[in-house]
């Protein structure tokens, strides 16, 4: 089974401790995949040609994750400052580098449709070609949201079949978040799901609301546990796994990425 990841990578910089990681969904979604015995996952993305871009690199080989897919520009890598209060992460500055306005090469796309799964992100490339890589049902696509409830990438929902949302701010404003995945649902033939922090998880399929519970641990640091989740998930679909059984896959998988700094790799 073969799992590519599409999209954005940074450089997670705990100014404060004097730390870093490299990060991002797309990325972390790939090389989580990659960890799950029988999955063979690939990633494609922009970084610059800086000692930022040379560190992510060589953190992709240690994970054993290829790296002919990095394509690297003149310029500044994606960097994320990071500040960790009370176990949570807190985003204080970003600089987005050569990936703003990146496009994707379109002579990768006959590649991309050659994977069982694509997943894309929202803050990465490539979507404008989901229709395209859609045509004949295959392969499997998904798509990571992240927060962005408003955002123009929610037109890509028609050629989906798995959308991750992240949710947890809305449980803390008491939105009904039930309701907003019947919206998504209406707009989309495949799975919605969305994480929830602590309060776990839920995924709709159109006639049932799935729920999942986070798992108890010691939280150090909850960087990359959706990505994780996301990864772990659908692995396990790609395996047979029914949705319950692919949420408490998500959940453990976040559970372990909760203690320790960082999403992977690192410094």
């Amino acid at each position: 089974m073969k799992l590519l990841a599409v999209g954005d990578n940074c450089i997670d910089n705990y100014s404060e401790l004097g730390r870093r990681f490299p990060g991002g969904n797309a990325l972390n979604v790939a090389v989580y995949a990659r960890r799950v015995p029988g999955v063979e996952a690939d990633y494609i993305g922009v970084m610059g040609d800086d000692e930022a871009g040379d560190f992510m690199v060589d953190q992709m080989r240690r994970e054993g994750l290829r790296a002919d897919g990095v394509i690297r520009l003149h310029g500044e890598s994606a960097v994320t400052t990071i500040l960790i209060r009370g176990g949570d992460r807190v985003f204080a500055n970003y600089v987005e580098g050569v990936q703003k306005d990146a496009k994707f090469p379109s002579k990768l796309l006959p590649k991309v449709r050659t994977y069982d799964l694509v997943h894309f992100s929202v803050w990465g490339f490539g979507r404008n070609h989901i229709p395209w890589i859609k045509q004949g049902n295959r392969p499997i696509l998904s798509f990571d949201f992240s927060n962005q409830h408003q955002h123009d990438a929610l037109s890509v929902l028609p050629h989906l079949d798995y959308s991750f949302f992240s949710g947890k701010e809305l449980v803390m404003k008491g939105t009904d978040v039930e309701a907003m995945l019947r919206g998504y649902k209406a707009r989309t033939p495949g799975l919605v799901a969305m994480t929830l922090g602590e309060h776990g998880s839920i995924v709709y399929d159109g006639s049932k609301f799935h729920r999942g519970k986070a798992r108890p641990v010691e939280v150090v640091d909850t960087l990359g546990a959706g990505d994780s989740y996301i990864a772990a998930f659908l692995c396990a679909r790609m395996k047979g796994a029914t949705i319950p059984e692919a949420i408490e896959n998500g959940h453990l998988a976040a559970a372990e990425t909760c203690k320790r700094l960082g999403g992977w790799g690192g410094t």
